[in-house]
């Protein structure tokens, strides 16, 4: 599906960082404007240029739904040593590559590399010394030795708060995280869906063991639109119903639950595995049915059942 509008930004174009010292500037996708509002747009991000060698993502595919926005963060980080920093102005391009085939999105930034202490020249470590030595220029860049040693290391403690946001911290770190709310991720889900089952995994605790938190956690986990009926195998009003998926006769059954997870191919051999997922988010006195089918087709904004 084309992307009707796409919308980006960086938060700022134009940095200026000095060598080893690090810049940030947060890359902004949407919101997209799209007649299907559950519709999902997925890009993967490029860089190119001399700084995306000394570049760090904290996610290369994004996953935005249509009227929403996602994003993701960009650190520069030129090495201290001037050489590899590669001192001066250069021109960073960040490309947003749509899987569905749609114009990629290019975003520009110039990018501003100054040696270490190139702002003023002077280190602030000299704030911490008496005033007398506060006005010595050799003991002003003497000093820069020491500092150049030291902001690694606040760097890296003034950026510990990125690590504990799903939505931006490294890929790598995803499954840690997921041990903060008490969940367990499954290696074949994709990036997107591991960063957004962790951001909601504090909600969806509130609604374990309901319609709504079954409904929900599995559109996460699979993908697809899980339509859930509670006592009675078959069509039941009031509960998820849509036509021609899980419209048919049934019988009540106490203490039951039917699930029938519409996805977008006909492919039925995730079965199994959707099977035992529903076996571990439900009740456990609970019996159930599980059935994947494929979803009709739809040509604009029709009824969702």
């Amino acid at each position: 599906m084309a992307i009707a509008e796409a919308r980006a930004r960086l938060t700022a174009d134009d940095l200026t960082v000095e060598a080893g010292e690090t810049a940030e500037t947060m890359i902004e996708v949407g919101p997209l404007t799209e007649a299907e509002t559950d519709a999902f747009y997925d890009f993967t991000i490029q860089l190119t240029g001399p700084p995306g060698a000394w570049a760090s993502l904290s996610t290369t595919r994004l996953r935005v739904q249509a009227g929403q926005r996602a994003e993701a963060l960009l650190i520069l980080h030129p090495p201290h040593d001037a050489a590899s920093a590669a001192l001066g102005e250069h021109d960073l391009t960040i490309t947003l590559v749509p899987d569905d085939g749609s114009t990629p999105i290019h975003l520009h930034a110039r990018v501003h590399v100054l040696p270490p202490g190139g702002t003023t020249r002077r280190s602030r470590l000299l704030e911490y010394l008496p005033r007398f030595f506060q006005s010595d220029e050799f003991l002003a860049r003497f000093l820069l030795i020491f500092q150049s040693i030291l902001d690694p290391m606040e760097q890296m403690i003034d950026n510990t708060h990125h690590y504990l946001d799903p939505g931006i911290t490294p890929a790598s770190f995803l499954p840690w995280l997921a041990t903060w709310v008490g969940i367990e991720l499954d290696p074949g889900l994709d990036e997107a869906s591991q960063r957004r089952l962790i951001r909601r995994a504090v909600e969806l605790s509130r609604w374990k063991g309901t319609r709504r938190g079954l409904r929900e956690e599995l559109a996460i986990r699979t993908g697809g639109r899980a339509l859930i009926v509670e006592n009675f195998d078959g069509m039941r009003l009031g509960h998820d119903a849509s036509l021609g998926l899980n419209t048919y006769l049934g019988t009540p059954a106490d203490q039951f639950v039917s699930v029938t997870l519409a996805t977008d191919s006909a492919d039925t051999t995730r079965h199994h595995t959707v099977d035992a997922l529903v076996q571990e988010l439900k009740p456990a006195h609970i019996r159930h049915i599980t059935r994947v089918v494929e979803a009709p087709r739809r040509s604009g904004g029709g009824d969702h059942g």
